[in-house]
């Protein structure tokens, strides 16, 4: 194996060949710190380098004082004992921390002048916007450039990737990249292809000032961000596509808890509790969205600085307003030798200079006019544009909305009514209940289902439905639930059918027959069927038992016209479809069927209830007995059975004999007499087989039923 060292400047940033897997600018970095530390670095083999260490540089390095570096994965296989020079590793890390040991700078030297200096003075032909140029100051300057190396680490979500980045060559002093001709000498500098001039051909040249590190630095990264933008890009594509995916995961997540996976009634119903859930859905939301920006963390390592010879033209400016500034123009006496200006704020060729209010010169590309107090500025004391008309501000008249973090001028400003804090117009708006003016973040946008739309309320003007899923909605689209006094919406209230008061969906149910809302007061349920629910106003109290039953299982009673449980009534057989309770109905005692009150007369003999299909006509004394008292033979009642002879008939019987005989008293003849329990029946023998038969109540001398018998017939005479 074949060794060869490797010097300091025998090195070239080039794609690698096939089989190298470490990005070439390591490799560019190992042999740049061998030469700051005095280390050697051997050539293995074309993917392998041997980097010997003197003793000072070891505790970078573990200790070790020969390190085997691979840049590809045949290397490794083949020496297992290397370390891999790739974006990451170990070994980059230990190198870096070297490097920064060891130094930020690395002095190439001086540009080999190609030019001398011009005696002319310098022509002006760019116009002064606001101002005017006094004669130009010619003098040779020592202008510093510098080329910056640096590690960029970029992340979004759980991806992490390092990068070494060079930047162009820009001059320190104007903060602007140089002309082609002049980068192209760095680089050969920095690669050993050309010699740096001596620091005596720089004698009687005064030494410019670099800008201060963090604005030189500033340009240089917007290079490397530049040079890194399709990574950048690819970056933000794949960033993108799992944020949707994890956002969708979350969502589910939440929604699965909010509306319950084990079934009906297993969502959160609870108003605070859904409110909890959501601000929680939120936050991880936010979490997961900032976690997936795509974030760029620039580690400067080194600036490799070199020295070229200028000669600068240098105009006063001067505004009419009195304020003053310095317009430089330069002509680098390497490369091309051709004068060049460039803006002092943003570094690009001018077409039109201007005067800033802080005593800076810019070009009409980063100066502007503020719109406010209409002084001109330079793009580092004010603002391009506000983001509410896009009109340029000055840095007086330039603020940053604490709400949207946008900067705006201070036309468009004003103060939230709520928190008594300065905002941008575009964060504020009037609430549309009561008109004041409030921020976004003191404010609510309610959802467009609300009962008037999507509106902006601010915070006394806002409330929350409890009556549906707890959205935001003004405190005019809502009344108090009657049950349990929360807040509900036009959209989530309805009214109890019985009192008409709104309440909330949670405190009213439907009844089960009839289908109306009903609140907890006013639904109830009927005896007769207590899994049903039903309305107060649906259900009656029985007369009879005092329970609560409804329409479908009561009826009126046709006696008191008043309703009874269906258990308590019975149909009556001498009314057409009426039914009657035990207090106005009677029942046969015959047939044991319901009847009216007057359906069911007593039985004059056994004084029992008898409807009157079954009070029959005794053929002997002509009242009308129930079936049970007469005879079916012979058609006489019990008692017309039960006569006997008697010599003394009762008083009464007499008296009645009298009224039954047509006013005539009786002569002589037989008397049988028998009783029950309401009449007395007597039975009088007229001679001839003619008989006299009537019936008297107890206690009364006038017959109720006279019948006369005879060998032609029966007849009846009352």
């Amino acid at each position: 194996m074949s060794e060869s060292p490797v010097e300091p400047g025998d090195f070239s940033i080039e794609q690698p060949d096939a089989e190298a897997l470490a990005d070439p600018r390591v490799r560019g970095l190992v042999v740049r710190y061998a030469g700051l530390a005095g280390a050697t670095v051997l050539e293995l083999e074309p993917q392998l380098l041997e980097l010997q260490l003197p003793l000072s540089e070891t505790p970078f390095f573990r200790g070790r004082d020969r390190i085997n570096v691979a840049f590809s994965l045949g290397a490794l296989e083949r020496h297992p004992e290397a370390e891999m020079g790739v974006i990451g590793s170990a070994f980059l890390g230990e190198l870096v921390a070297a490097v920064r040991q060891r130094g930020t700078h690395i002095e190439a030297g001086l540009l080999p002048p190609r030019f001398a200096p011009d005696s002319s003075p310098a022509p002006l032909h760019i116009p002064v916007r606001n101002g005017t140029a006094l004669p130009p100051q010619l003098m040779l300057a020592l202008h510093p450039l510098g080329r910056l190396i640096a590690r960029v680490t970029l992340s979004a979500g759980s991806a992490v990737a390092d990068h070494i980045v060079l930047s162009g060559v820009f001059d320190l002093v104007v903060g602007a990249a140089v002309e082609q001709e002049i980068a192209d000498a760095c680089i050969q500098i920095e690669t050993g292809e050309l010699e740096p001039s001596a620091a005596e051909m720089a004698s009687g040249a005064t030494k410019a000032l670099a800008k201060p590190a963090s604005e030189f630095v500033s340009v240089m990264l917007k290079d490397l961000e530049s040079k890194l933008e399709p990574e950048i890009r690819r970056r933000s594509d794949e960033a993108r596509r799992s944020l949707a995916a994890e956002l969708a995961r979350l969502d589910g997540y939440y929604r699965a808890m909010l509306e319950g996976t084990g079934g009906p009634g297993t969502e959160v119903v609870d108003p605070t509790a859904r409110r909890a859930i959501e601000a929680d859905r939120q936050r991880r939301r936010a979490e997961e969205e900032r976690r997936h920006e795509v974030r760029a963390s620039v580690h400067p390592l080194q600036v490799i600085r070199f020295e070229v010879l200028v000669q600068r033209a240098e105009w006063a400016l001067r505004s009419a307003a009195g304020h003053t500034a310095t317009l430089l123009g330069m002509r680098a006496l390497s490369g091309t030798g051709a004068w060049s200006m460039s803006c002092p704020t943003c570094g690009v060729l001018p077409t039109e200079m201007l005067v800033c209010r802080q005593g800076h010169a810019a070009c009409a590309a980063c100066g502007a006019t503020c719109s406010v107090c209409g002084e001109e500025f330079c793009r580092n004391h004010g603002q391009q544009a506000c983001h509410v008309d896009q009109r340029p501000a000055c840095d007086e008249h330039a603020r940053t909305c604490g709400i949207c973090r946008k900067v705006h001028c201070t036309t468009h400003e004003s103060t939230c009514s709520e928190g008594e804090h300065r905002a941008c117009t575009a964060c504020l708006a009037a609430c549309a209940h009561c008109g004041r003016v409030v921020c976004t973040q003191h404010a609510t946008q309610t959802v467009p289902t609300a009962p008037k739309g999507s509106r902006y309320l601010c915070g006394q003007c806002t409330t929350h439905c409890e009556g549906g899923t707890s959205e935001p909605v003004g405190v005019d689209e809502v009344v108090r639930c009657a049950s349990c006094s929360r807040s509900v919406c036009g959209a989530h209230q309805a009214a109890c059918a019985v009192d008409g008061q709104v309440h909330c969906s949670t405190h009213l149910r439907r009844s089960d027959r009839t289908r109306r809302l009903l609140c907890e007061k006013h639904r109830t349920t009927c005896t007769q069927e207590p899994q049903a629910i039903v309305a107060s106003d649906e259900v009656v109290a029985c007369t009879t038992c005092g329970a609560s039953v409804c329409a479908s299982h009561s009826e009126v009673c046709s006696g008191d016209r008043e309703r009874h449980c269906r258990t308590h009534l019975q149909p009556l057989h001498d009314t057409r479809d009426e039914l009657g309770c035990e207090r106005h109905r009677s029942r046969c005692h015959v047939d044991d069927r319901s009847y009216t009150l007057a359906g069911t007369p007593p039985c004059p003999l056994c004084t029992k209830p008898t409807c009157r299909d079954h009070l029959l006509a005794c053929k002997y004394c002509g009242r009308r007995v129930c079936a049970t008292d007469r005879d079916a033979t012979s058609g006489r009642c019990l008692t017309c059975g039960q006569l006997a002879s008697t010599s003394e008939p009762p008083d009464s019987v007499v008296a009645a004999s009298v009224a039954a005989n047509g006013g005539e008293p009786l002569k002589g003849g037989d008397w049988r007499v028998a009783r029950d329990a309401g009449h007395l029946i007597a039975e009088v023998a007229l001679g001839w087989s003619r008989k006299l038969v009537f019936s008297v109540r107890h206690g009364e001398t006038t017959p109720d039923t006279v019948v006369r018998h005879s060998v032609l017939g029966s007849s009846r005479k009352k």
